[in-house]
C-alpha cells in the first residue's frame, strides 16, 4: 500500500473514532509534511511559544527555511470547516470566516502577525487552507484569497500536483506562496536604496586640480591598450612577466588558478622559457608543410592584443619588413573591435583584406604580384574570348584591365586571386581578433568563415580568444576542422604595467610647465609636470594603494588601468599639500581612503553597483529580503575552503546541495553563483558559463572582500549607498542621518560623528540579515565553512576603523 493511500484509509478511520488533533496531526498532519510534501525535520518546530502584550500561547507548528516561513494551526480531524461550497479560491471577508473556520484563521493570522511571518495553513487533516496572513504588499488581510483543499481526496489524489506545487518543500523554497498567493516573489518593491534620496548637488565630488595639467598625458598612458604610440616606447612599456602569486598572507588565502584547457600544455609567453615560442611558430611557417593555426587564449584584460602587438612590431618585426623586389611575409589583422551587423563577418574580412591589398607595396605592385597572380586568366583570355584580337596589344590590355576592374569591384575574387598566389611563395597571417565582444551566433560565424577561408587559401589562422569563448567553441565544427596550438597569455603584475604606463606619462609631459589652484585658493606652479606624474606614482607603487589596485583589479589590466585613472581624477583632495611635502623631498601618500572612494565612485557622485567596477556584497539583487545577504553567505563559504592548503575547487552541485537544505531554490543558486562569477569575487575552474555542474574558486578579491573590506569605513559606507533597506526604522533613521550630515558640512568633525554612527547602523542591519542565514546553517549542521559569519569576525575591526577615522579628524580639524 503507498503511502497516500494509506493517509487516506487512516483519516477515514479516525474520522469515525472522533480523534483528537494530537492523532490528527501524529497520523494525518505529520504524515503529509515528512512523507509527501518532503519537509525534513529541521525545518519544522512545533509547540512555538507566541507571547505579546503578557499572553503566551502556542503555535502548532511553524515550517521555516532561509526563503520563507508558514505556520500551520492544526485542528482535530472532526471540526469540519465550512468550506465545501465555494470554489478553489476563497476570498478571506468577514461573511465567510464564521463559526470554527474563522476562528481557525484568525487565530493563524495572529500567530503570523506576532512572529513576522507572512503565511498561514489551517488544516484538520481532511481539509487544508493555505492564505497571505501578514502581508506587507499593501493589500489588506480581509482583500486577500485563501487556496483550498476541500478533502484529502482533493489534496492527494485528484488535485495531487496543484497541492504539492504549492507546499511541498520543493516548490515552497522556489517562492510557490509568494507567487500564488500574492502575485509576486519578490518583497523588495520600492527602491529603498540611500543613492535615491541624495540630491546630486551636494554629493560627494572630489575632483583633483592638478588633473587637468596631466589630463592627455594619463588618458593616453593609462588607455586600454598602447598600440598607437611609436615601437620604441611600446617596448619599453610592454610587461612580460606574469602574476603568479599562490598564497595571501594578509587573508591567509590559497589562490587557485583555472584548469588547463588542454591536454598537452599550452605555450605560455609570458614566461621565461617560452617567451620567443610564437615568433619561431612564424617563422618556421615557411617550411610547414601545412599551414599554422593558433589560438591565443586569456582571460578579460589579460593583454592578448598588446601581446599580438608586441610580436609583430617588436619581437618579429624584422621578419615583416617589406620588400620592393621579393615576396615577404604578411600579417592582415582582422580586428572586429568595429565590426557592426549591418555586414556579414565574412565581407568584413574581405574588406580589410582589401584595405591591406590596397595600401601593401607588394600586392598592389603590378608587375611582381598581380600579373603574376592572374598569369592563368590572362593566358586564357588571350587563348579564348581574345584570340581574334590576340595580336592588337592595347584591346588585350583594356580586357585584361577590365577583368581586373570587375574582380577589384567585387572584391573577393581579386582578394582570393592575389592571396592564393602569395601563400604560394611566402607565409601569410590572418590574425583575427577582439572576437568576443559579439553575439554567440556571430562568433559562430566568424569561426567558420575564417577557418574557410585560411584553409581554402592556405593562410596562417591566428585568432585571439577569452578562455570562456574558446571552451563554448572548441567542440564546434570549425574548431575541429583545424588542430589549434594553443598559446595562453597570463595577466601581467599590475605593478609592473602601472610602472611602465606611469613612466610613459613621465615622458610625456617632461620639461612642460603649469599652474593649478588648491581647495583653498592658492595657485601653485609647477616647473615640471613630470614632478606631477612622480607624485601620482609615488602613492601607487609600493603602497597600500598599489596592492588595493592589484586585488580589485581581479587580474584584469584594463580594470587596473581604469581604476587608476579614475582615482588620479578624483582621489586628491589636497595635492597643493602633497606638491609641497613631495617637493621638500619628503614622500606624500595619497590616503588609502580617497583612493578607495575614487575607485568604487567612478564618475559617479554616489556609488552605483550599475557604474562601479567593484560589485556590493550587501545586496543579492534577487529582490528578497531573507536572500539579500545571500552573496556574501556564498562566498565567505568559499573563502573558508580556501583557507585549506589542498583546496583546489568547490563543484557546483555541492554547494546546491548546501543551499537547498536551508531553503534556497536552484533559480535564486545559480543566479547568486553568475552573479559572484560576473563580480569577478569567485571564478569557475573551467572558464565556462556558471553552471552547477561546474566548479568554482574564490578569486583573491572574493577573498578581500570578506576579510578586509566589509571592515573598512569607507567601502561600507560607499555600498551602504546601493543596498536594499526592508527595515522600517532602520530606513528612517540612515535617511535621517543623510539630512544631519548635509546640515553639518561646516563642521568637519561633526559630520564624520554622524557618518560613523550611519555606517555603524547599517553594518548592524547587515549583520541582523546575515544572522537569518547562518541560523538556518546551524540548524541544519552544514559544513563548518558554511557556518561562518564574516559580518561578525569583521565588526571589532569595522568599530576600531571607525574609530581611527574620527581621532584623525580630530586631529587635523579640531580645537588646536
Amino acid at each position: 500500500m503507498d503511502i497516500i493511500t494509506k493517509i487516506i484509509e487512516d483519516a477515514q478511520k479516525l474520522q469515525l473514532s472522533s480523534a483528537n488533533e494530537a492523532e490528527t496531526r501524529l497520523k494525518i498532519i505529520d504524515q503529509i509534511l515528512f512523507e509527501v510534501l518532503k519537509w525534513t525535520r529541521d525545518d519544522v518546530s512545533v509547540e512555538t511559544r507566541v507571547s505579546e502584550d503578557g499572553e503566551t500561547t502556542f503555535a502548532d507548528y511553524v515550517i521555516k527555511t532561509a526563503s520563507t516561513a508558514f505556520i500551520i494551526e492544526a485542528k482535530k480531524i472532526g471540526q469540519a470547516f465550512d468550506t465545501k461550497q465555494f470554489d478553489r479560491r476563497l476570498k478571506l471577508n468577514n461573511n465567510n470566516l464564521s463559526g470554527p473556520f474563522g476562528d481557525a484563521i484568525i487565530q493563524a493570522r495572529d500567530y503570523c502577525r506576532k512572529l513576522s511571518i507572512q503565511f498561514a495553513v489551517v488544516t484538520n487533516g481532511e481539509q487544508w487552507v493555505i492564505f497571505p496572513a501578514n502581508r506587507t504588499d499593501q493589500v489588506a488581510f480581509n482583500s486577500s484569497y485563501a487556496i483550498v483543499f476541500n478533502n484529502l481526496q482533493s489534496a492527494l489524489k485528484d488535485d495531487y500536483t496543484e497541492f504539492y506545487d504549492l507546499l511541498s518543500r520543493k516548490a515552497v523554497i522556489n517562492s510557490s506562496l509568494e507567487v500564488t498567493l500574492l502575485g509576486n516573489r519578490e518583497d523588495q518593491i520600492e527602491e529603498r536604496r540611500l543613492k535615491n534620496t541624495v540630491r546630486k548637488s551636494i554629493s560627494y565630488d572630489a575632483k583633483n586640480p592638478i588633473y587637468p595639467l596631466v589630463e592627455e598625458a594619463i588618458i593616453t598612458s593609462f588607455s586600454d591598450t598602447i598600440t598607437e604610440i611609436d615601437n620604441d616606447l611600446f617596448e619599453r612599456c610592454y610587461v612580460n612577466t606574469p602574476d603568479r602569486m599562490k598564497f595571501d598572507r594578509r587573508i591567509n588565502m590559497h589562490i587557485s588558478k583555472s584548469q588547463h584547457l588542454f591536454s598537452t600544455a599550452p605555450i605560455r609567453p609570458m614566461q621565461k622559457r617560452d617567451a620567443n615560442a610564437f615568433k619561431e611558430s612564424l617563422l618556421r611557417a615557411k617550411k610547414n608543410s601545412k599551414p599554422l593555426a593558433i589560438v591565443i587564449l586569456g582571460t578579460v584584460g589579460a593583454g592578448k592584443t598588446t601581446f599580438l602587438h608586441y610580436t609583430r612590431n617588436i619581437s618579429a618585426a624584422s621578419y615583416f619588413e617589406k620588400s620592393n623586389n621579393k615576396p615577404y611575409p604578411h600579417w592582415i589583422k582582422v580586428d572586429f573591435l568595429q565590426y557592426t551587423n549591418d555586414e556579414s563577418p565574412i565581407d568584413y574580412i574581405y574588406n580589410i583584406i582589401k584595405n591591406y591589398i590596397i595600401s601593401d607595396p607588394f600586392f598592389c605592385n603590378y608587375e611582381l604580384c598581380i600579373q603574376n597572380a592572374y598569369k592563368d586568366e590572362i593566358t586564357s583570355i588571350k587563348k579564348g574570348p581574345a584570340f581574334l584580337i590576340a595580336k592588337d596589344e592595347e584591346k588585350i590590355n583594356q580586357l585584361i584591365t577590365n577583368k581586373l576592374q570587375a574582380d577589384f569591384d567585387k572584391v573577393k575574387p581579386y582578394a582570393d586571386t592575389l592571396i592564393s598566389y602569395a601563400t604560394k611563395n611566402t607565409p601569410i597571417f590572418l590574425v583575427v581578433d577582439n572576437v568576443d565582444q559579439l553575439s554567440e551566433e556571430v562568433q559562430s560565424q566568424i569561426f567558420t568563415d575564417c577557418v574557410a577561408f585560411s584553409q581554402r587559401l592556405k593562410c596562417n589562422l591566428v585568432i585571439s580568444l577569452r578562455n570562456s569563448t574558446y571552451v563554448e567553441h572548441r567542440n564546434s565544427p570549425a574548431f575541429n576542422a583545424f588542430d589549434f596550438d594553443p598559446i595562453l597569455i597570463e595577466p601581467p603584475k599590475v605593478e609592473a604595467v602601472l610602472s611602465k604606463r606611469f613612466f610613459l606619462a613621465k615622458n610625456m609631459l617632461e620639461g612642460e610647465e603649469g599652474d593649478f589652484l588648491s581647495d583653498n585658493g592658492i595657485r601653485f606652479h609647477v616647473d615640471n609636470k613630470a614632478d606631477l606624474i612622480s607624485l601620482l606614482q609615488s602613492s601607487v607603487l609600493g603602497t597600500e594603494i598599489g596592492n588595493l589596485l592589484e586585488v580589485l583589479a581581479a587580474g584584469d589590466i584594463r580594470n587596473a588601468l581604469r581604476m587608476t585613472r579614475e582615482f588620479i581624477e578624483h582621489g586628491y583632495t589636497n595635492p597643493g599639500k602633497a606638491m609641497r611635502i613631495y617637493s621638500e623631498g619628503g614622500n606624500y601618500i595619497l590616503p588609502k581612503h580617497e583612493a578607495l572612494r575614487a575607485i568604487l565612485l567612478g564618475n559617479q557622485a554616489v556609488y552605483s553597483e550599475a557604474y562601479s567596477l567593484v560589485g556590493n556584497p550587501f545586496d543579492s539583487r534577487l529582490g528578497r529580503t531573507n536572500f539579500q545577504l545571500l552573496r556574501l553567505f556564498v562566498l565567505a563559504a568559499l573563502v573558508q575552503y580556501s583557507a585549506d592548503p589542498a583546496f583546489q575547487y568547490i563543484d557546483g552541485i555541492d554547494i546546491r546541495k548546501q543551499l537547498r537544505k536551508i531553503g534556497v531554490g536552484d533559480d535564486d543558486s545559480i543566479a547568486i553563483l553568475r552573479d559572484l562569477c560576473k563580480l569577478r569575487f569567485i571564478s569557475t575552474a573551467g572558464h565556462d558559463v556558471p553552471e552547477f555542474k561546474s566548479s568554482f574558486y574564490p578569486t583573491r578579491l572574493g577573498g578581500y572582500i570578506t576579510k578586509e573590506l566589509i571592515s573598512n569605513f569607507t567601502f561600507v559606507e560607499c555600498t551602504m549607498m546601493d543596498s536594499f533597506i526592508a527595515n522600517e526604522k532602520v530606513w528612517e533613521d540612515l535617511k535621517g542621518f543623510e539630512r544631519l550630515i548635509i546640515n553639518s558640512s561646516s563642521d568637519v568633525i561633526k559630520r564624520l560623528e554622524y557618518r560613523k554612527e550611519r555606517a555603524q547602523i547599517f553594518f548592524d542591519y547587515m549583520l541582523e540579515l546575515y544572522s537569518s542565514l547562518l541560523e538556518e546553517a546551524n540548524k541544519r549542521v552544514l559544513p563548518k565553512e558554511w557556518r561562518t559569519n564574516p559580518l561578525q569576525e569583521a565588526r571589532y575591526s569595522f568599530i576600531e576603523n571607525l574609530n581611527k577615522a574620527l581621532q584623525s579628524a580630530q586631529r587635523n580639524y579640531g580645537e588646536k
